[in-house]
């Protein structure tokens, strides 16, 4: 990701279409169902390097809860499940040193789901006994080998009591820990495996109703086979040949023939090796089918409905999912990716919102998070959808560019000069981006109706050039040639408004280097006047436009990033303003955005702060004062804010654009000027504007970002 600071989008209060923004009132919810909040790609926080997950029903409700292992915090996190695939925060339980993998079983039979770690710095296991709530009591430890990566559950000896079984990466071999049905396991006992085992499955691989043992083994780009005597003994490994640098096993019946067959995900080929079995423990020749790059974990389910089993990666490198559907006969379709988190290194499968359909989740180990993906029942998964822009966008603006009653998207793009307009079908997805020369580095985009032709034109803020280029509309989502009217210096926002009452819109930059905003009075025919300087605050790196006093005239406010505030100049209505009034914000304001966000008819304030990876929430006391800031988490590196009823409540809530986390936040609005805690949904890469509208027409609000490393932009379909 890159480390460049990024300018976000400033929304011009006022509603082109259905497109929504700040300045609209909220209120209080009305009656009926609770409103449900359901972007795709929801990301939920928990500990420090998650290294794997595992689901299952822990406070027996019903619904499926989540499970991390974090490699770096020594601990597990438990997220509940609301049984709609949302979760609420993650409820930490300490475990031993460096736990790499997770599993979930009743391990005293009193029929509370138990847990355990596998804890690759402290040689042993972490048994964590529930309380049927979804809490758990503190960490018991059992021995294992050296440098235990997996952990699976199963009844090993027949006994009816749960036993575990590691794999141990450093010693080469599994540790067998057989248990006394109360939670309490005996002394390992090690058998051999092959070259360095970082995973082990447990299955009937024989036939012979004795479960048995297999593991990959990344040293000897094998997996070994365990047949077990139905003691807690296991015979002799026997290795069948897998890819390379098998990291992950998994077992299920792949060709429906009723035998057990094996598959492994392999980091360094990039693939999955299929082993079919013969029922007897022996397994055929490994078939390669492609995955993402460096496949990390593997799982197995049903993810299209149709009977036969699919597969599943979590890859590391690519940062998705690849899903791989089953034809019932052993051999799979070429991989399908969808997006995860930063580094996913371990996959799971649940039905977590309930409707019948298997669902993924991924625990992220750069991004300390897990991804949720809810699946469609047809083998497809709800992600943020990408679609191509120009160089380096910064700024995304939403409008009906072509009159079609659809809305459209439009770039500004500070590395290729110019803007991407990308026409809308009206159903969330776009077409392939055209291009329109801007002026020197684009950074700040806005839309509106310049010349009062009745089509929708553009500007943009050129933080080079020092200037504004004005692209006069077509009405057809075409644009003429850019006019360039001076501003000040290094422009890094732009909005509109008629700041001088005479119905023709003007302009207003936020200019960074000369610590001012720039009006441009508007002719009504497109052009515009040299600009007037009005002082503001240290480093303004946005700009917004709204009556703050009630007055009637149009003020203005900037987010000033050096000093730390927002800066309001109310206006005469005459296109003059007066000077600027401070008031605090958090550290690093890069956006500011308006909104009524208590209900009082007054227009409030909310900035994104850049270095605190919060917002500020300014109320407004309707006269052009406002109270004193109060922070709300966001994610990191926050750079734009938009406002919008994402939830169908009445009440406004707020979206952040994060850049370093490569996702949104989501802060839904009580109605009151308080914000829940933040949710996160993936975007693409670098997001640094966010911006709202109905971009698929169902009445929901939707969102887009404008992503300045992955030259696109992200839309993300509101499902509630």
């Amino acid at each position: 990701m890159s480390s460049t600071l990024r300018t976000a989008l400033v929304l011009f209060p006022v509603v082109f279409g259905s497109f929504a923004l700040s300045g609209c009132s909220g209120g209080g919810g009305g009656g009926g169902a609770a409103p449900r909040l359901a972007f795709p790609g929801l990301r939920v926080p928990v500990g420090d390097s998650p290294q794997s997950v595992a689901t299952a029903d822990l406070d027996g409700d019903g619904a499926l809860d989540l499970v991390t292992a974090n490699g770096n915090s020594d601990e597990v996190s438990v997220l509940l499940g609301a049984g709609d695939g949302t979760f609420g925060a993650a409820a930490a339980f300490g475990a031993g040193d460096s736990p790499r993998s997770v599993a979930i079983g009743d391990l005293d039979g009193d029929g509370a789901l138990d847990l355990v770690t596998a804890n690759s710095g402290s040689d042993d296991v972490s048994v964590l006994l529930g309380a049927g709530d979804g809490t758990f009591g503190a960490a018991t430890a059992f021995g294992a080998g050296s440098g235990p990566f997996s952990v699976a559950i199963g009844d090993l000896d027949g006994d009816g009591a749960l036993d575990l079984v590691t794999a141990n990466s450093g010693s080469d071999d599994v540790s067998v820990l057989l248990g006394a049905g109360d939670g309490t396991f005996g002394a390992a006992a090690a058998f051999g495996a092959g070259s360095a085992p970082t995973s082990v499955a447990i299955g009937d691989l024989d036939g012979d109703g004795a479960v048995d043992l297999v593991t990959a083994n990344s040293g000897s780009d094998d997996v070994s086979v365990l047949l077990g005597a139905g003691d807690g003994t296991f015979g002799a490994a026997m290795a069948f040949a897998a890819g390379d640098s098998p990291l992950s096993v998994a077992i299920g019946d792949l060709d429906g023939d009723g035998a057990l067959d094996l598959v492994t995900g392999n980091a360094t080929s990039d693939d999955v090796s299929v082993l079919l079995g013969a029922g007897d423990g022996t397994f055929g020749a490994a078939t390669a089918f492609g995955a993402g790059n460096f496949p990390f974990s593997v799982a197995i389910g049903d993810l299209d409905g149709d009977g036969a089993l699919d597969l599943v990666t979590a890859n590391r490198s690519s940062d998705d999912v690849s899903v791989l559907l089953g034809a019932g006969d052993g051999t799979f379709g070429a991989a399908t990716t969808f997006a995860a988190g930063d580094d996913p290194s371990s996959v799971a499968i649940g039905d977590l919102d309930g409707d019948g359909a298997l669902d993924l989740v991924t625990a992220n180990r750069n991004s300390d998070d897990v991804s949720v993906l809810l699946g469609a029942g047809d083998g497809t998964f709800a992600v943020a959808t990408a679609f191509a822009a120009g160089d380096d966008p910064q700024s995304v603006a939403i409008g009906d560019l072509d009159g079609d009653g659809a809305v459209d998207l439009v770039t500004a793009n500070s590395g290729s000069d110019d803007v991407s307009v990308l026409l809308g079908a009206g159903d969330g997805t776009f077409g392939i981006a055209a291009a329109f020369g801007a002026g020197d580095s684009p950074i700040s985009m806005a839309i509106g109706d310049l010349d009062g032709d009745g089509a929708l034109d553009l500007v943009t803020a050129n933080r080079s050039s020092d200037d504004v280029s004005v692209l006069l509309g077509a009405g057809d989502g075409s644009f003429g040639a850019a006019a360039a009217f001076g501003a000040g210096d290094s422009p890094r926002s732009v909005a509109i408004g008629d700041l001088d009452g005479d119905g023709a819109l003007d302009l207003v930059t936020a200019n960074r280097n000369s610590n001012d905003v720039s009006v441009l009075l508007g002719a009504g025919d497109g052009t515009f006047g040299a600009a007037t300087a009005f002082g503001a605050g240290d480093s303004p790196f946005s700009v917004a436009i709204g009556d703050l006093d009630g007055d009637g005239a149009l003020d203005l406010v900037t987010a000033n990033f050096n000093s730390n505030d927002v800066s309001v100049l109310l206006g005469a209505g005459d296109g003059t303003f007066g000077a600027a009034a401070a008031f605090g914000a958090g550290n690093g304001p890069t956006s500011v955005a308006l909104g009524d966000l208590d209900g009082d008819g007054a227009l409030d304030l909310v900035t994104t702060n850049n270095n605190s990876k919060d917002v500020s929430l300014l109320l407004s006391a309707g006269d052009g004062t406002f109270g004193a800031a109060t922070a709300f988490a966001a994610g990191d590196d926050p750079q734009s804010v938009a406002i919008g009823d994402l939830d169908g409540d009445g009440a406004l809530d707020l979206v952040t654009a994060n850049v370093f986390s490569d996702e949104v936040s989501v802060l839904l609005g009580a109605g009151d000027g308080t914000f829940g805690a933040a949710t996160a949904f993936a975007a693409g890469d670098d997001p640094s504007s966010v911006a709202i509208g109905d971009l698929d027409g169902d009445g929901a609000l939707d969102l887009v970002t404008a992503n300045g490393t992955s030259n696109d932009v992200s839309v993300l379909i509101n499902q509630r």
